[in-house]
């Protein structure tokens, strides 16, 4: 009886080997660029994947971008290369505080939060609201010892051949800008190369920002256009969108009060015959490519 039972686990232990080992392989990452617009509700998450490079561009509102990013990565690596917060609204940051608590973070890029000194700011924080979860936030990151890094227009950065042109904001921000409550016009812009294939990441910039970004820095055509602000209709300009043309336009958006995507940027799309995708709809939305030919996939 002994015999059976060594047996048994025996068999049992090399089922759960093999099965390990085959999970193992099908999570081995390929050499196509994967370009995740997760689902987080109201709010924004883009995972961008390159083998083992892992780019993350805003958290959510909430702690669902950690299923993201677990279905979406190997689950031995808890590396992430880049951090973006293109600004500091709570629909965007708040999600970061878990992701920067579970996994490593080697660059963080980011406008308005840090300031140069290395301690917190002289003011006292707000007594709740946003303010306060970011401030929250803005502790963690501090805890962390992230290296941080404010960027402006023109700077370029890449890992490996992932490559992120900074389109907005014009120059670097401080810490002052934080509070002045112009948080969406300081959104960082970024246009993402890989190979031939581009994506444009637009934060939540409105008509004014999108007047005012220099789009001759823009290297070819845009195959995807995140639309800014979940479909706003202070954002996504005519004008703007016949300059960029983009093939596919992915709006991140929940449930929502405010209208969110407007009816206004749906009819503008349709009329320049611009595909639409919406992650309320969709859910999770994946788009691959291996620097010439792109799809998208569930």
């Amino acid at each position: 009886m002994r015999g059976i039972e060594v047996t048994k686990k025996l068999i049992f232990w090399l089922i759960l080997t093999a099965i390990l080992l085959w999970a193992g392989v099908f999570s081995l990452p390929d050499n196509r660029l994967h370009l995740v617009f997760c689902d987080v509700g109201q709010g924004d998450a883009i995972l961008i994947t390159y083998r083992q490079t892992q780019i993350l561009v805003d958290g959510g509102p909430n702690n669902k971008v950690l299923g993201c990013l677990a279905d979406n990565i190997p689950f031995w690596d808890r590396t992430l290369e880049m951090v973006i917060l293109t600004h500091p609204e709570a629909d965007h940051f708040s999600g970061l505080i878990d992701v920067i608590k579970r996994y490593n973070v080697k660059q963080f890029v980011v406008n308005s939060i840090i300031p140069e000194s290395t301690g917190l700011p002289s003011e006292a924080p707000p007594a709740g609201g946003a303010k306060l979860g970011f401030w929250k936030f803005y502790q963690v990151v501090l805890d962390e010892k992230v290296n941080i890094y404010s960027p402006q227009a023109g700077d370029q950065l890449k890992i490996g051949p992932i490559e992120l042109l900074v389109l907005w904001p014009k120059e670097k921000l401080g810490n002052q800008e934080l509070w002045l409550g112009k948080l969406n016009e300081t959104s960082i812009v970024l246009q993402l190369s890989f190979g031939n294939f581009d994506a444009l990441l637009t934060g939540d910039i409105d008509f004014d920002v999108e007047k005012q970004v220099n789009l001759s820095r823009q290297r070819g055509e845009i195959e995807v256009l995140k639309i800014a602000h979940h479909g706003s209709k202070y954002s996504t300009g005519e004008e703007f969108l016949k300059k960029i043309k983009p093939q596919l336009a992915v709006i991140s958006v929940g449930k929502n009060s405010f209208g969110h995507p407007t009816k206004e940027v749906i009819e503008k799309l349709r009329d320049l015959d611009i595909k639409i995708l919406r992650t309320d709809q969709e859910g999770e939305i994946k788009i691959v490519s291996d620097g010439k030919n792109w799809y998208t996939t569930k």
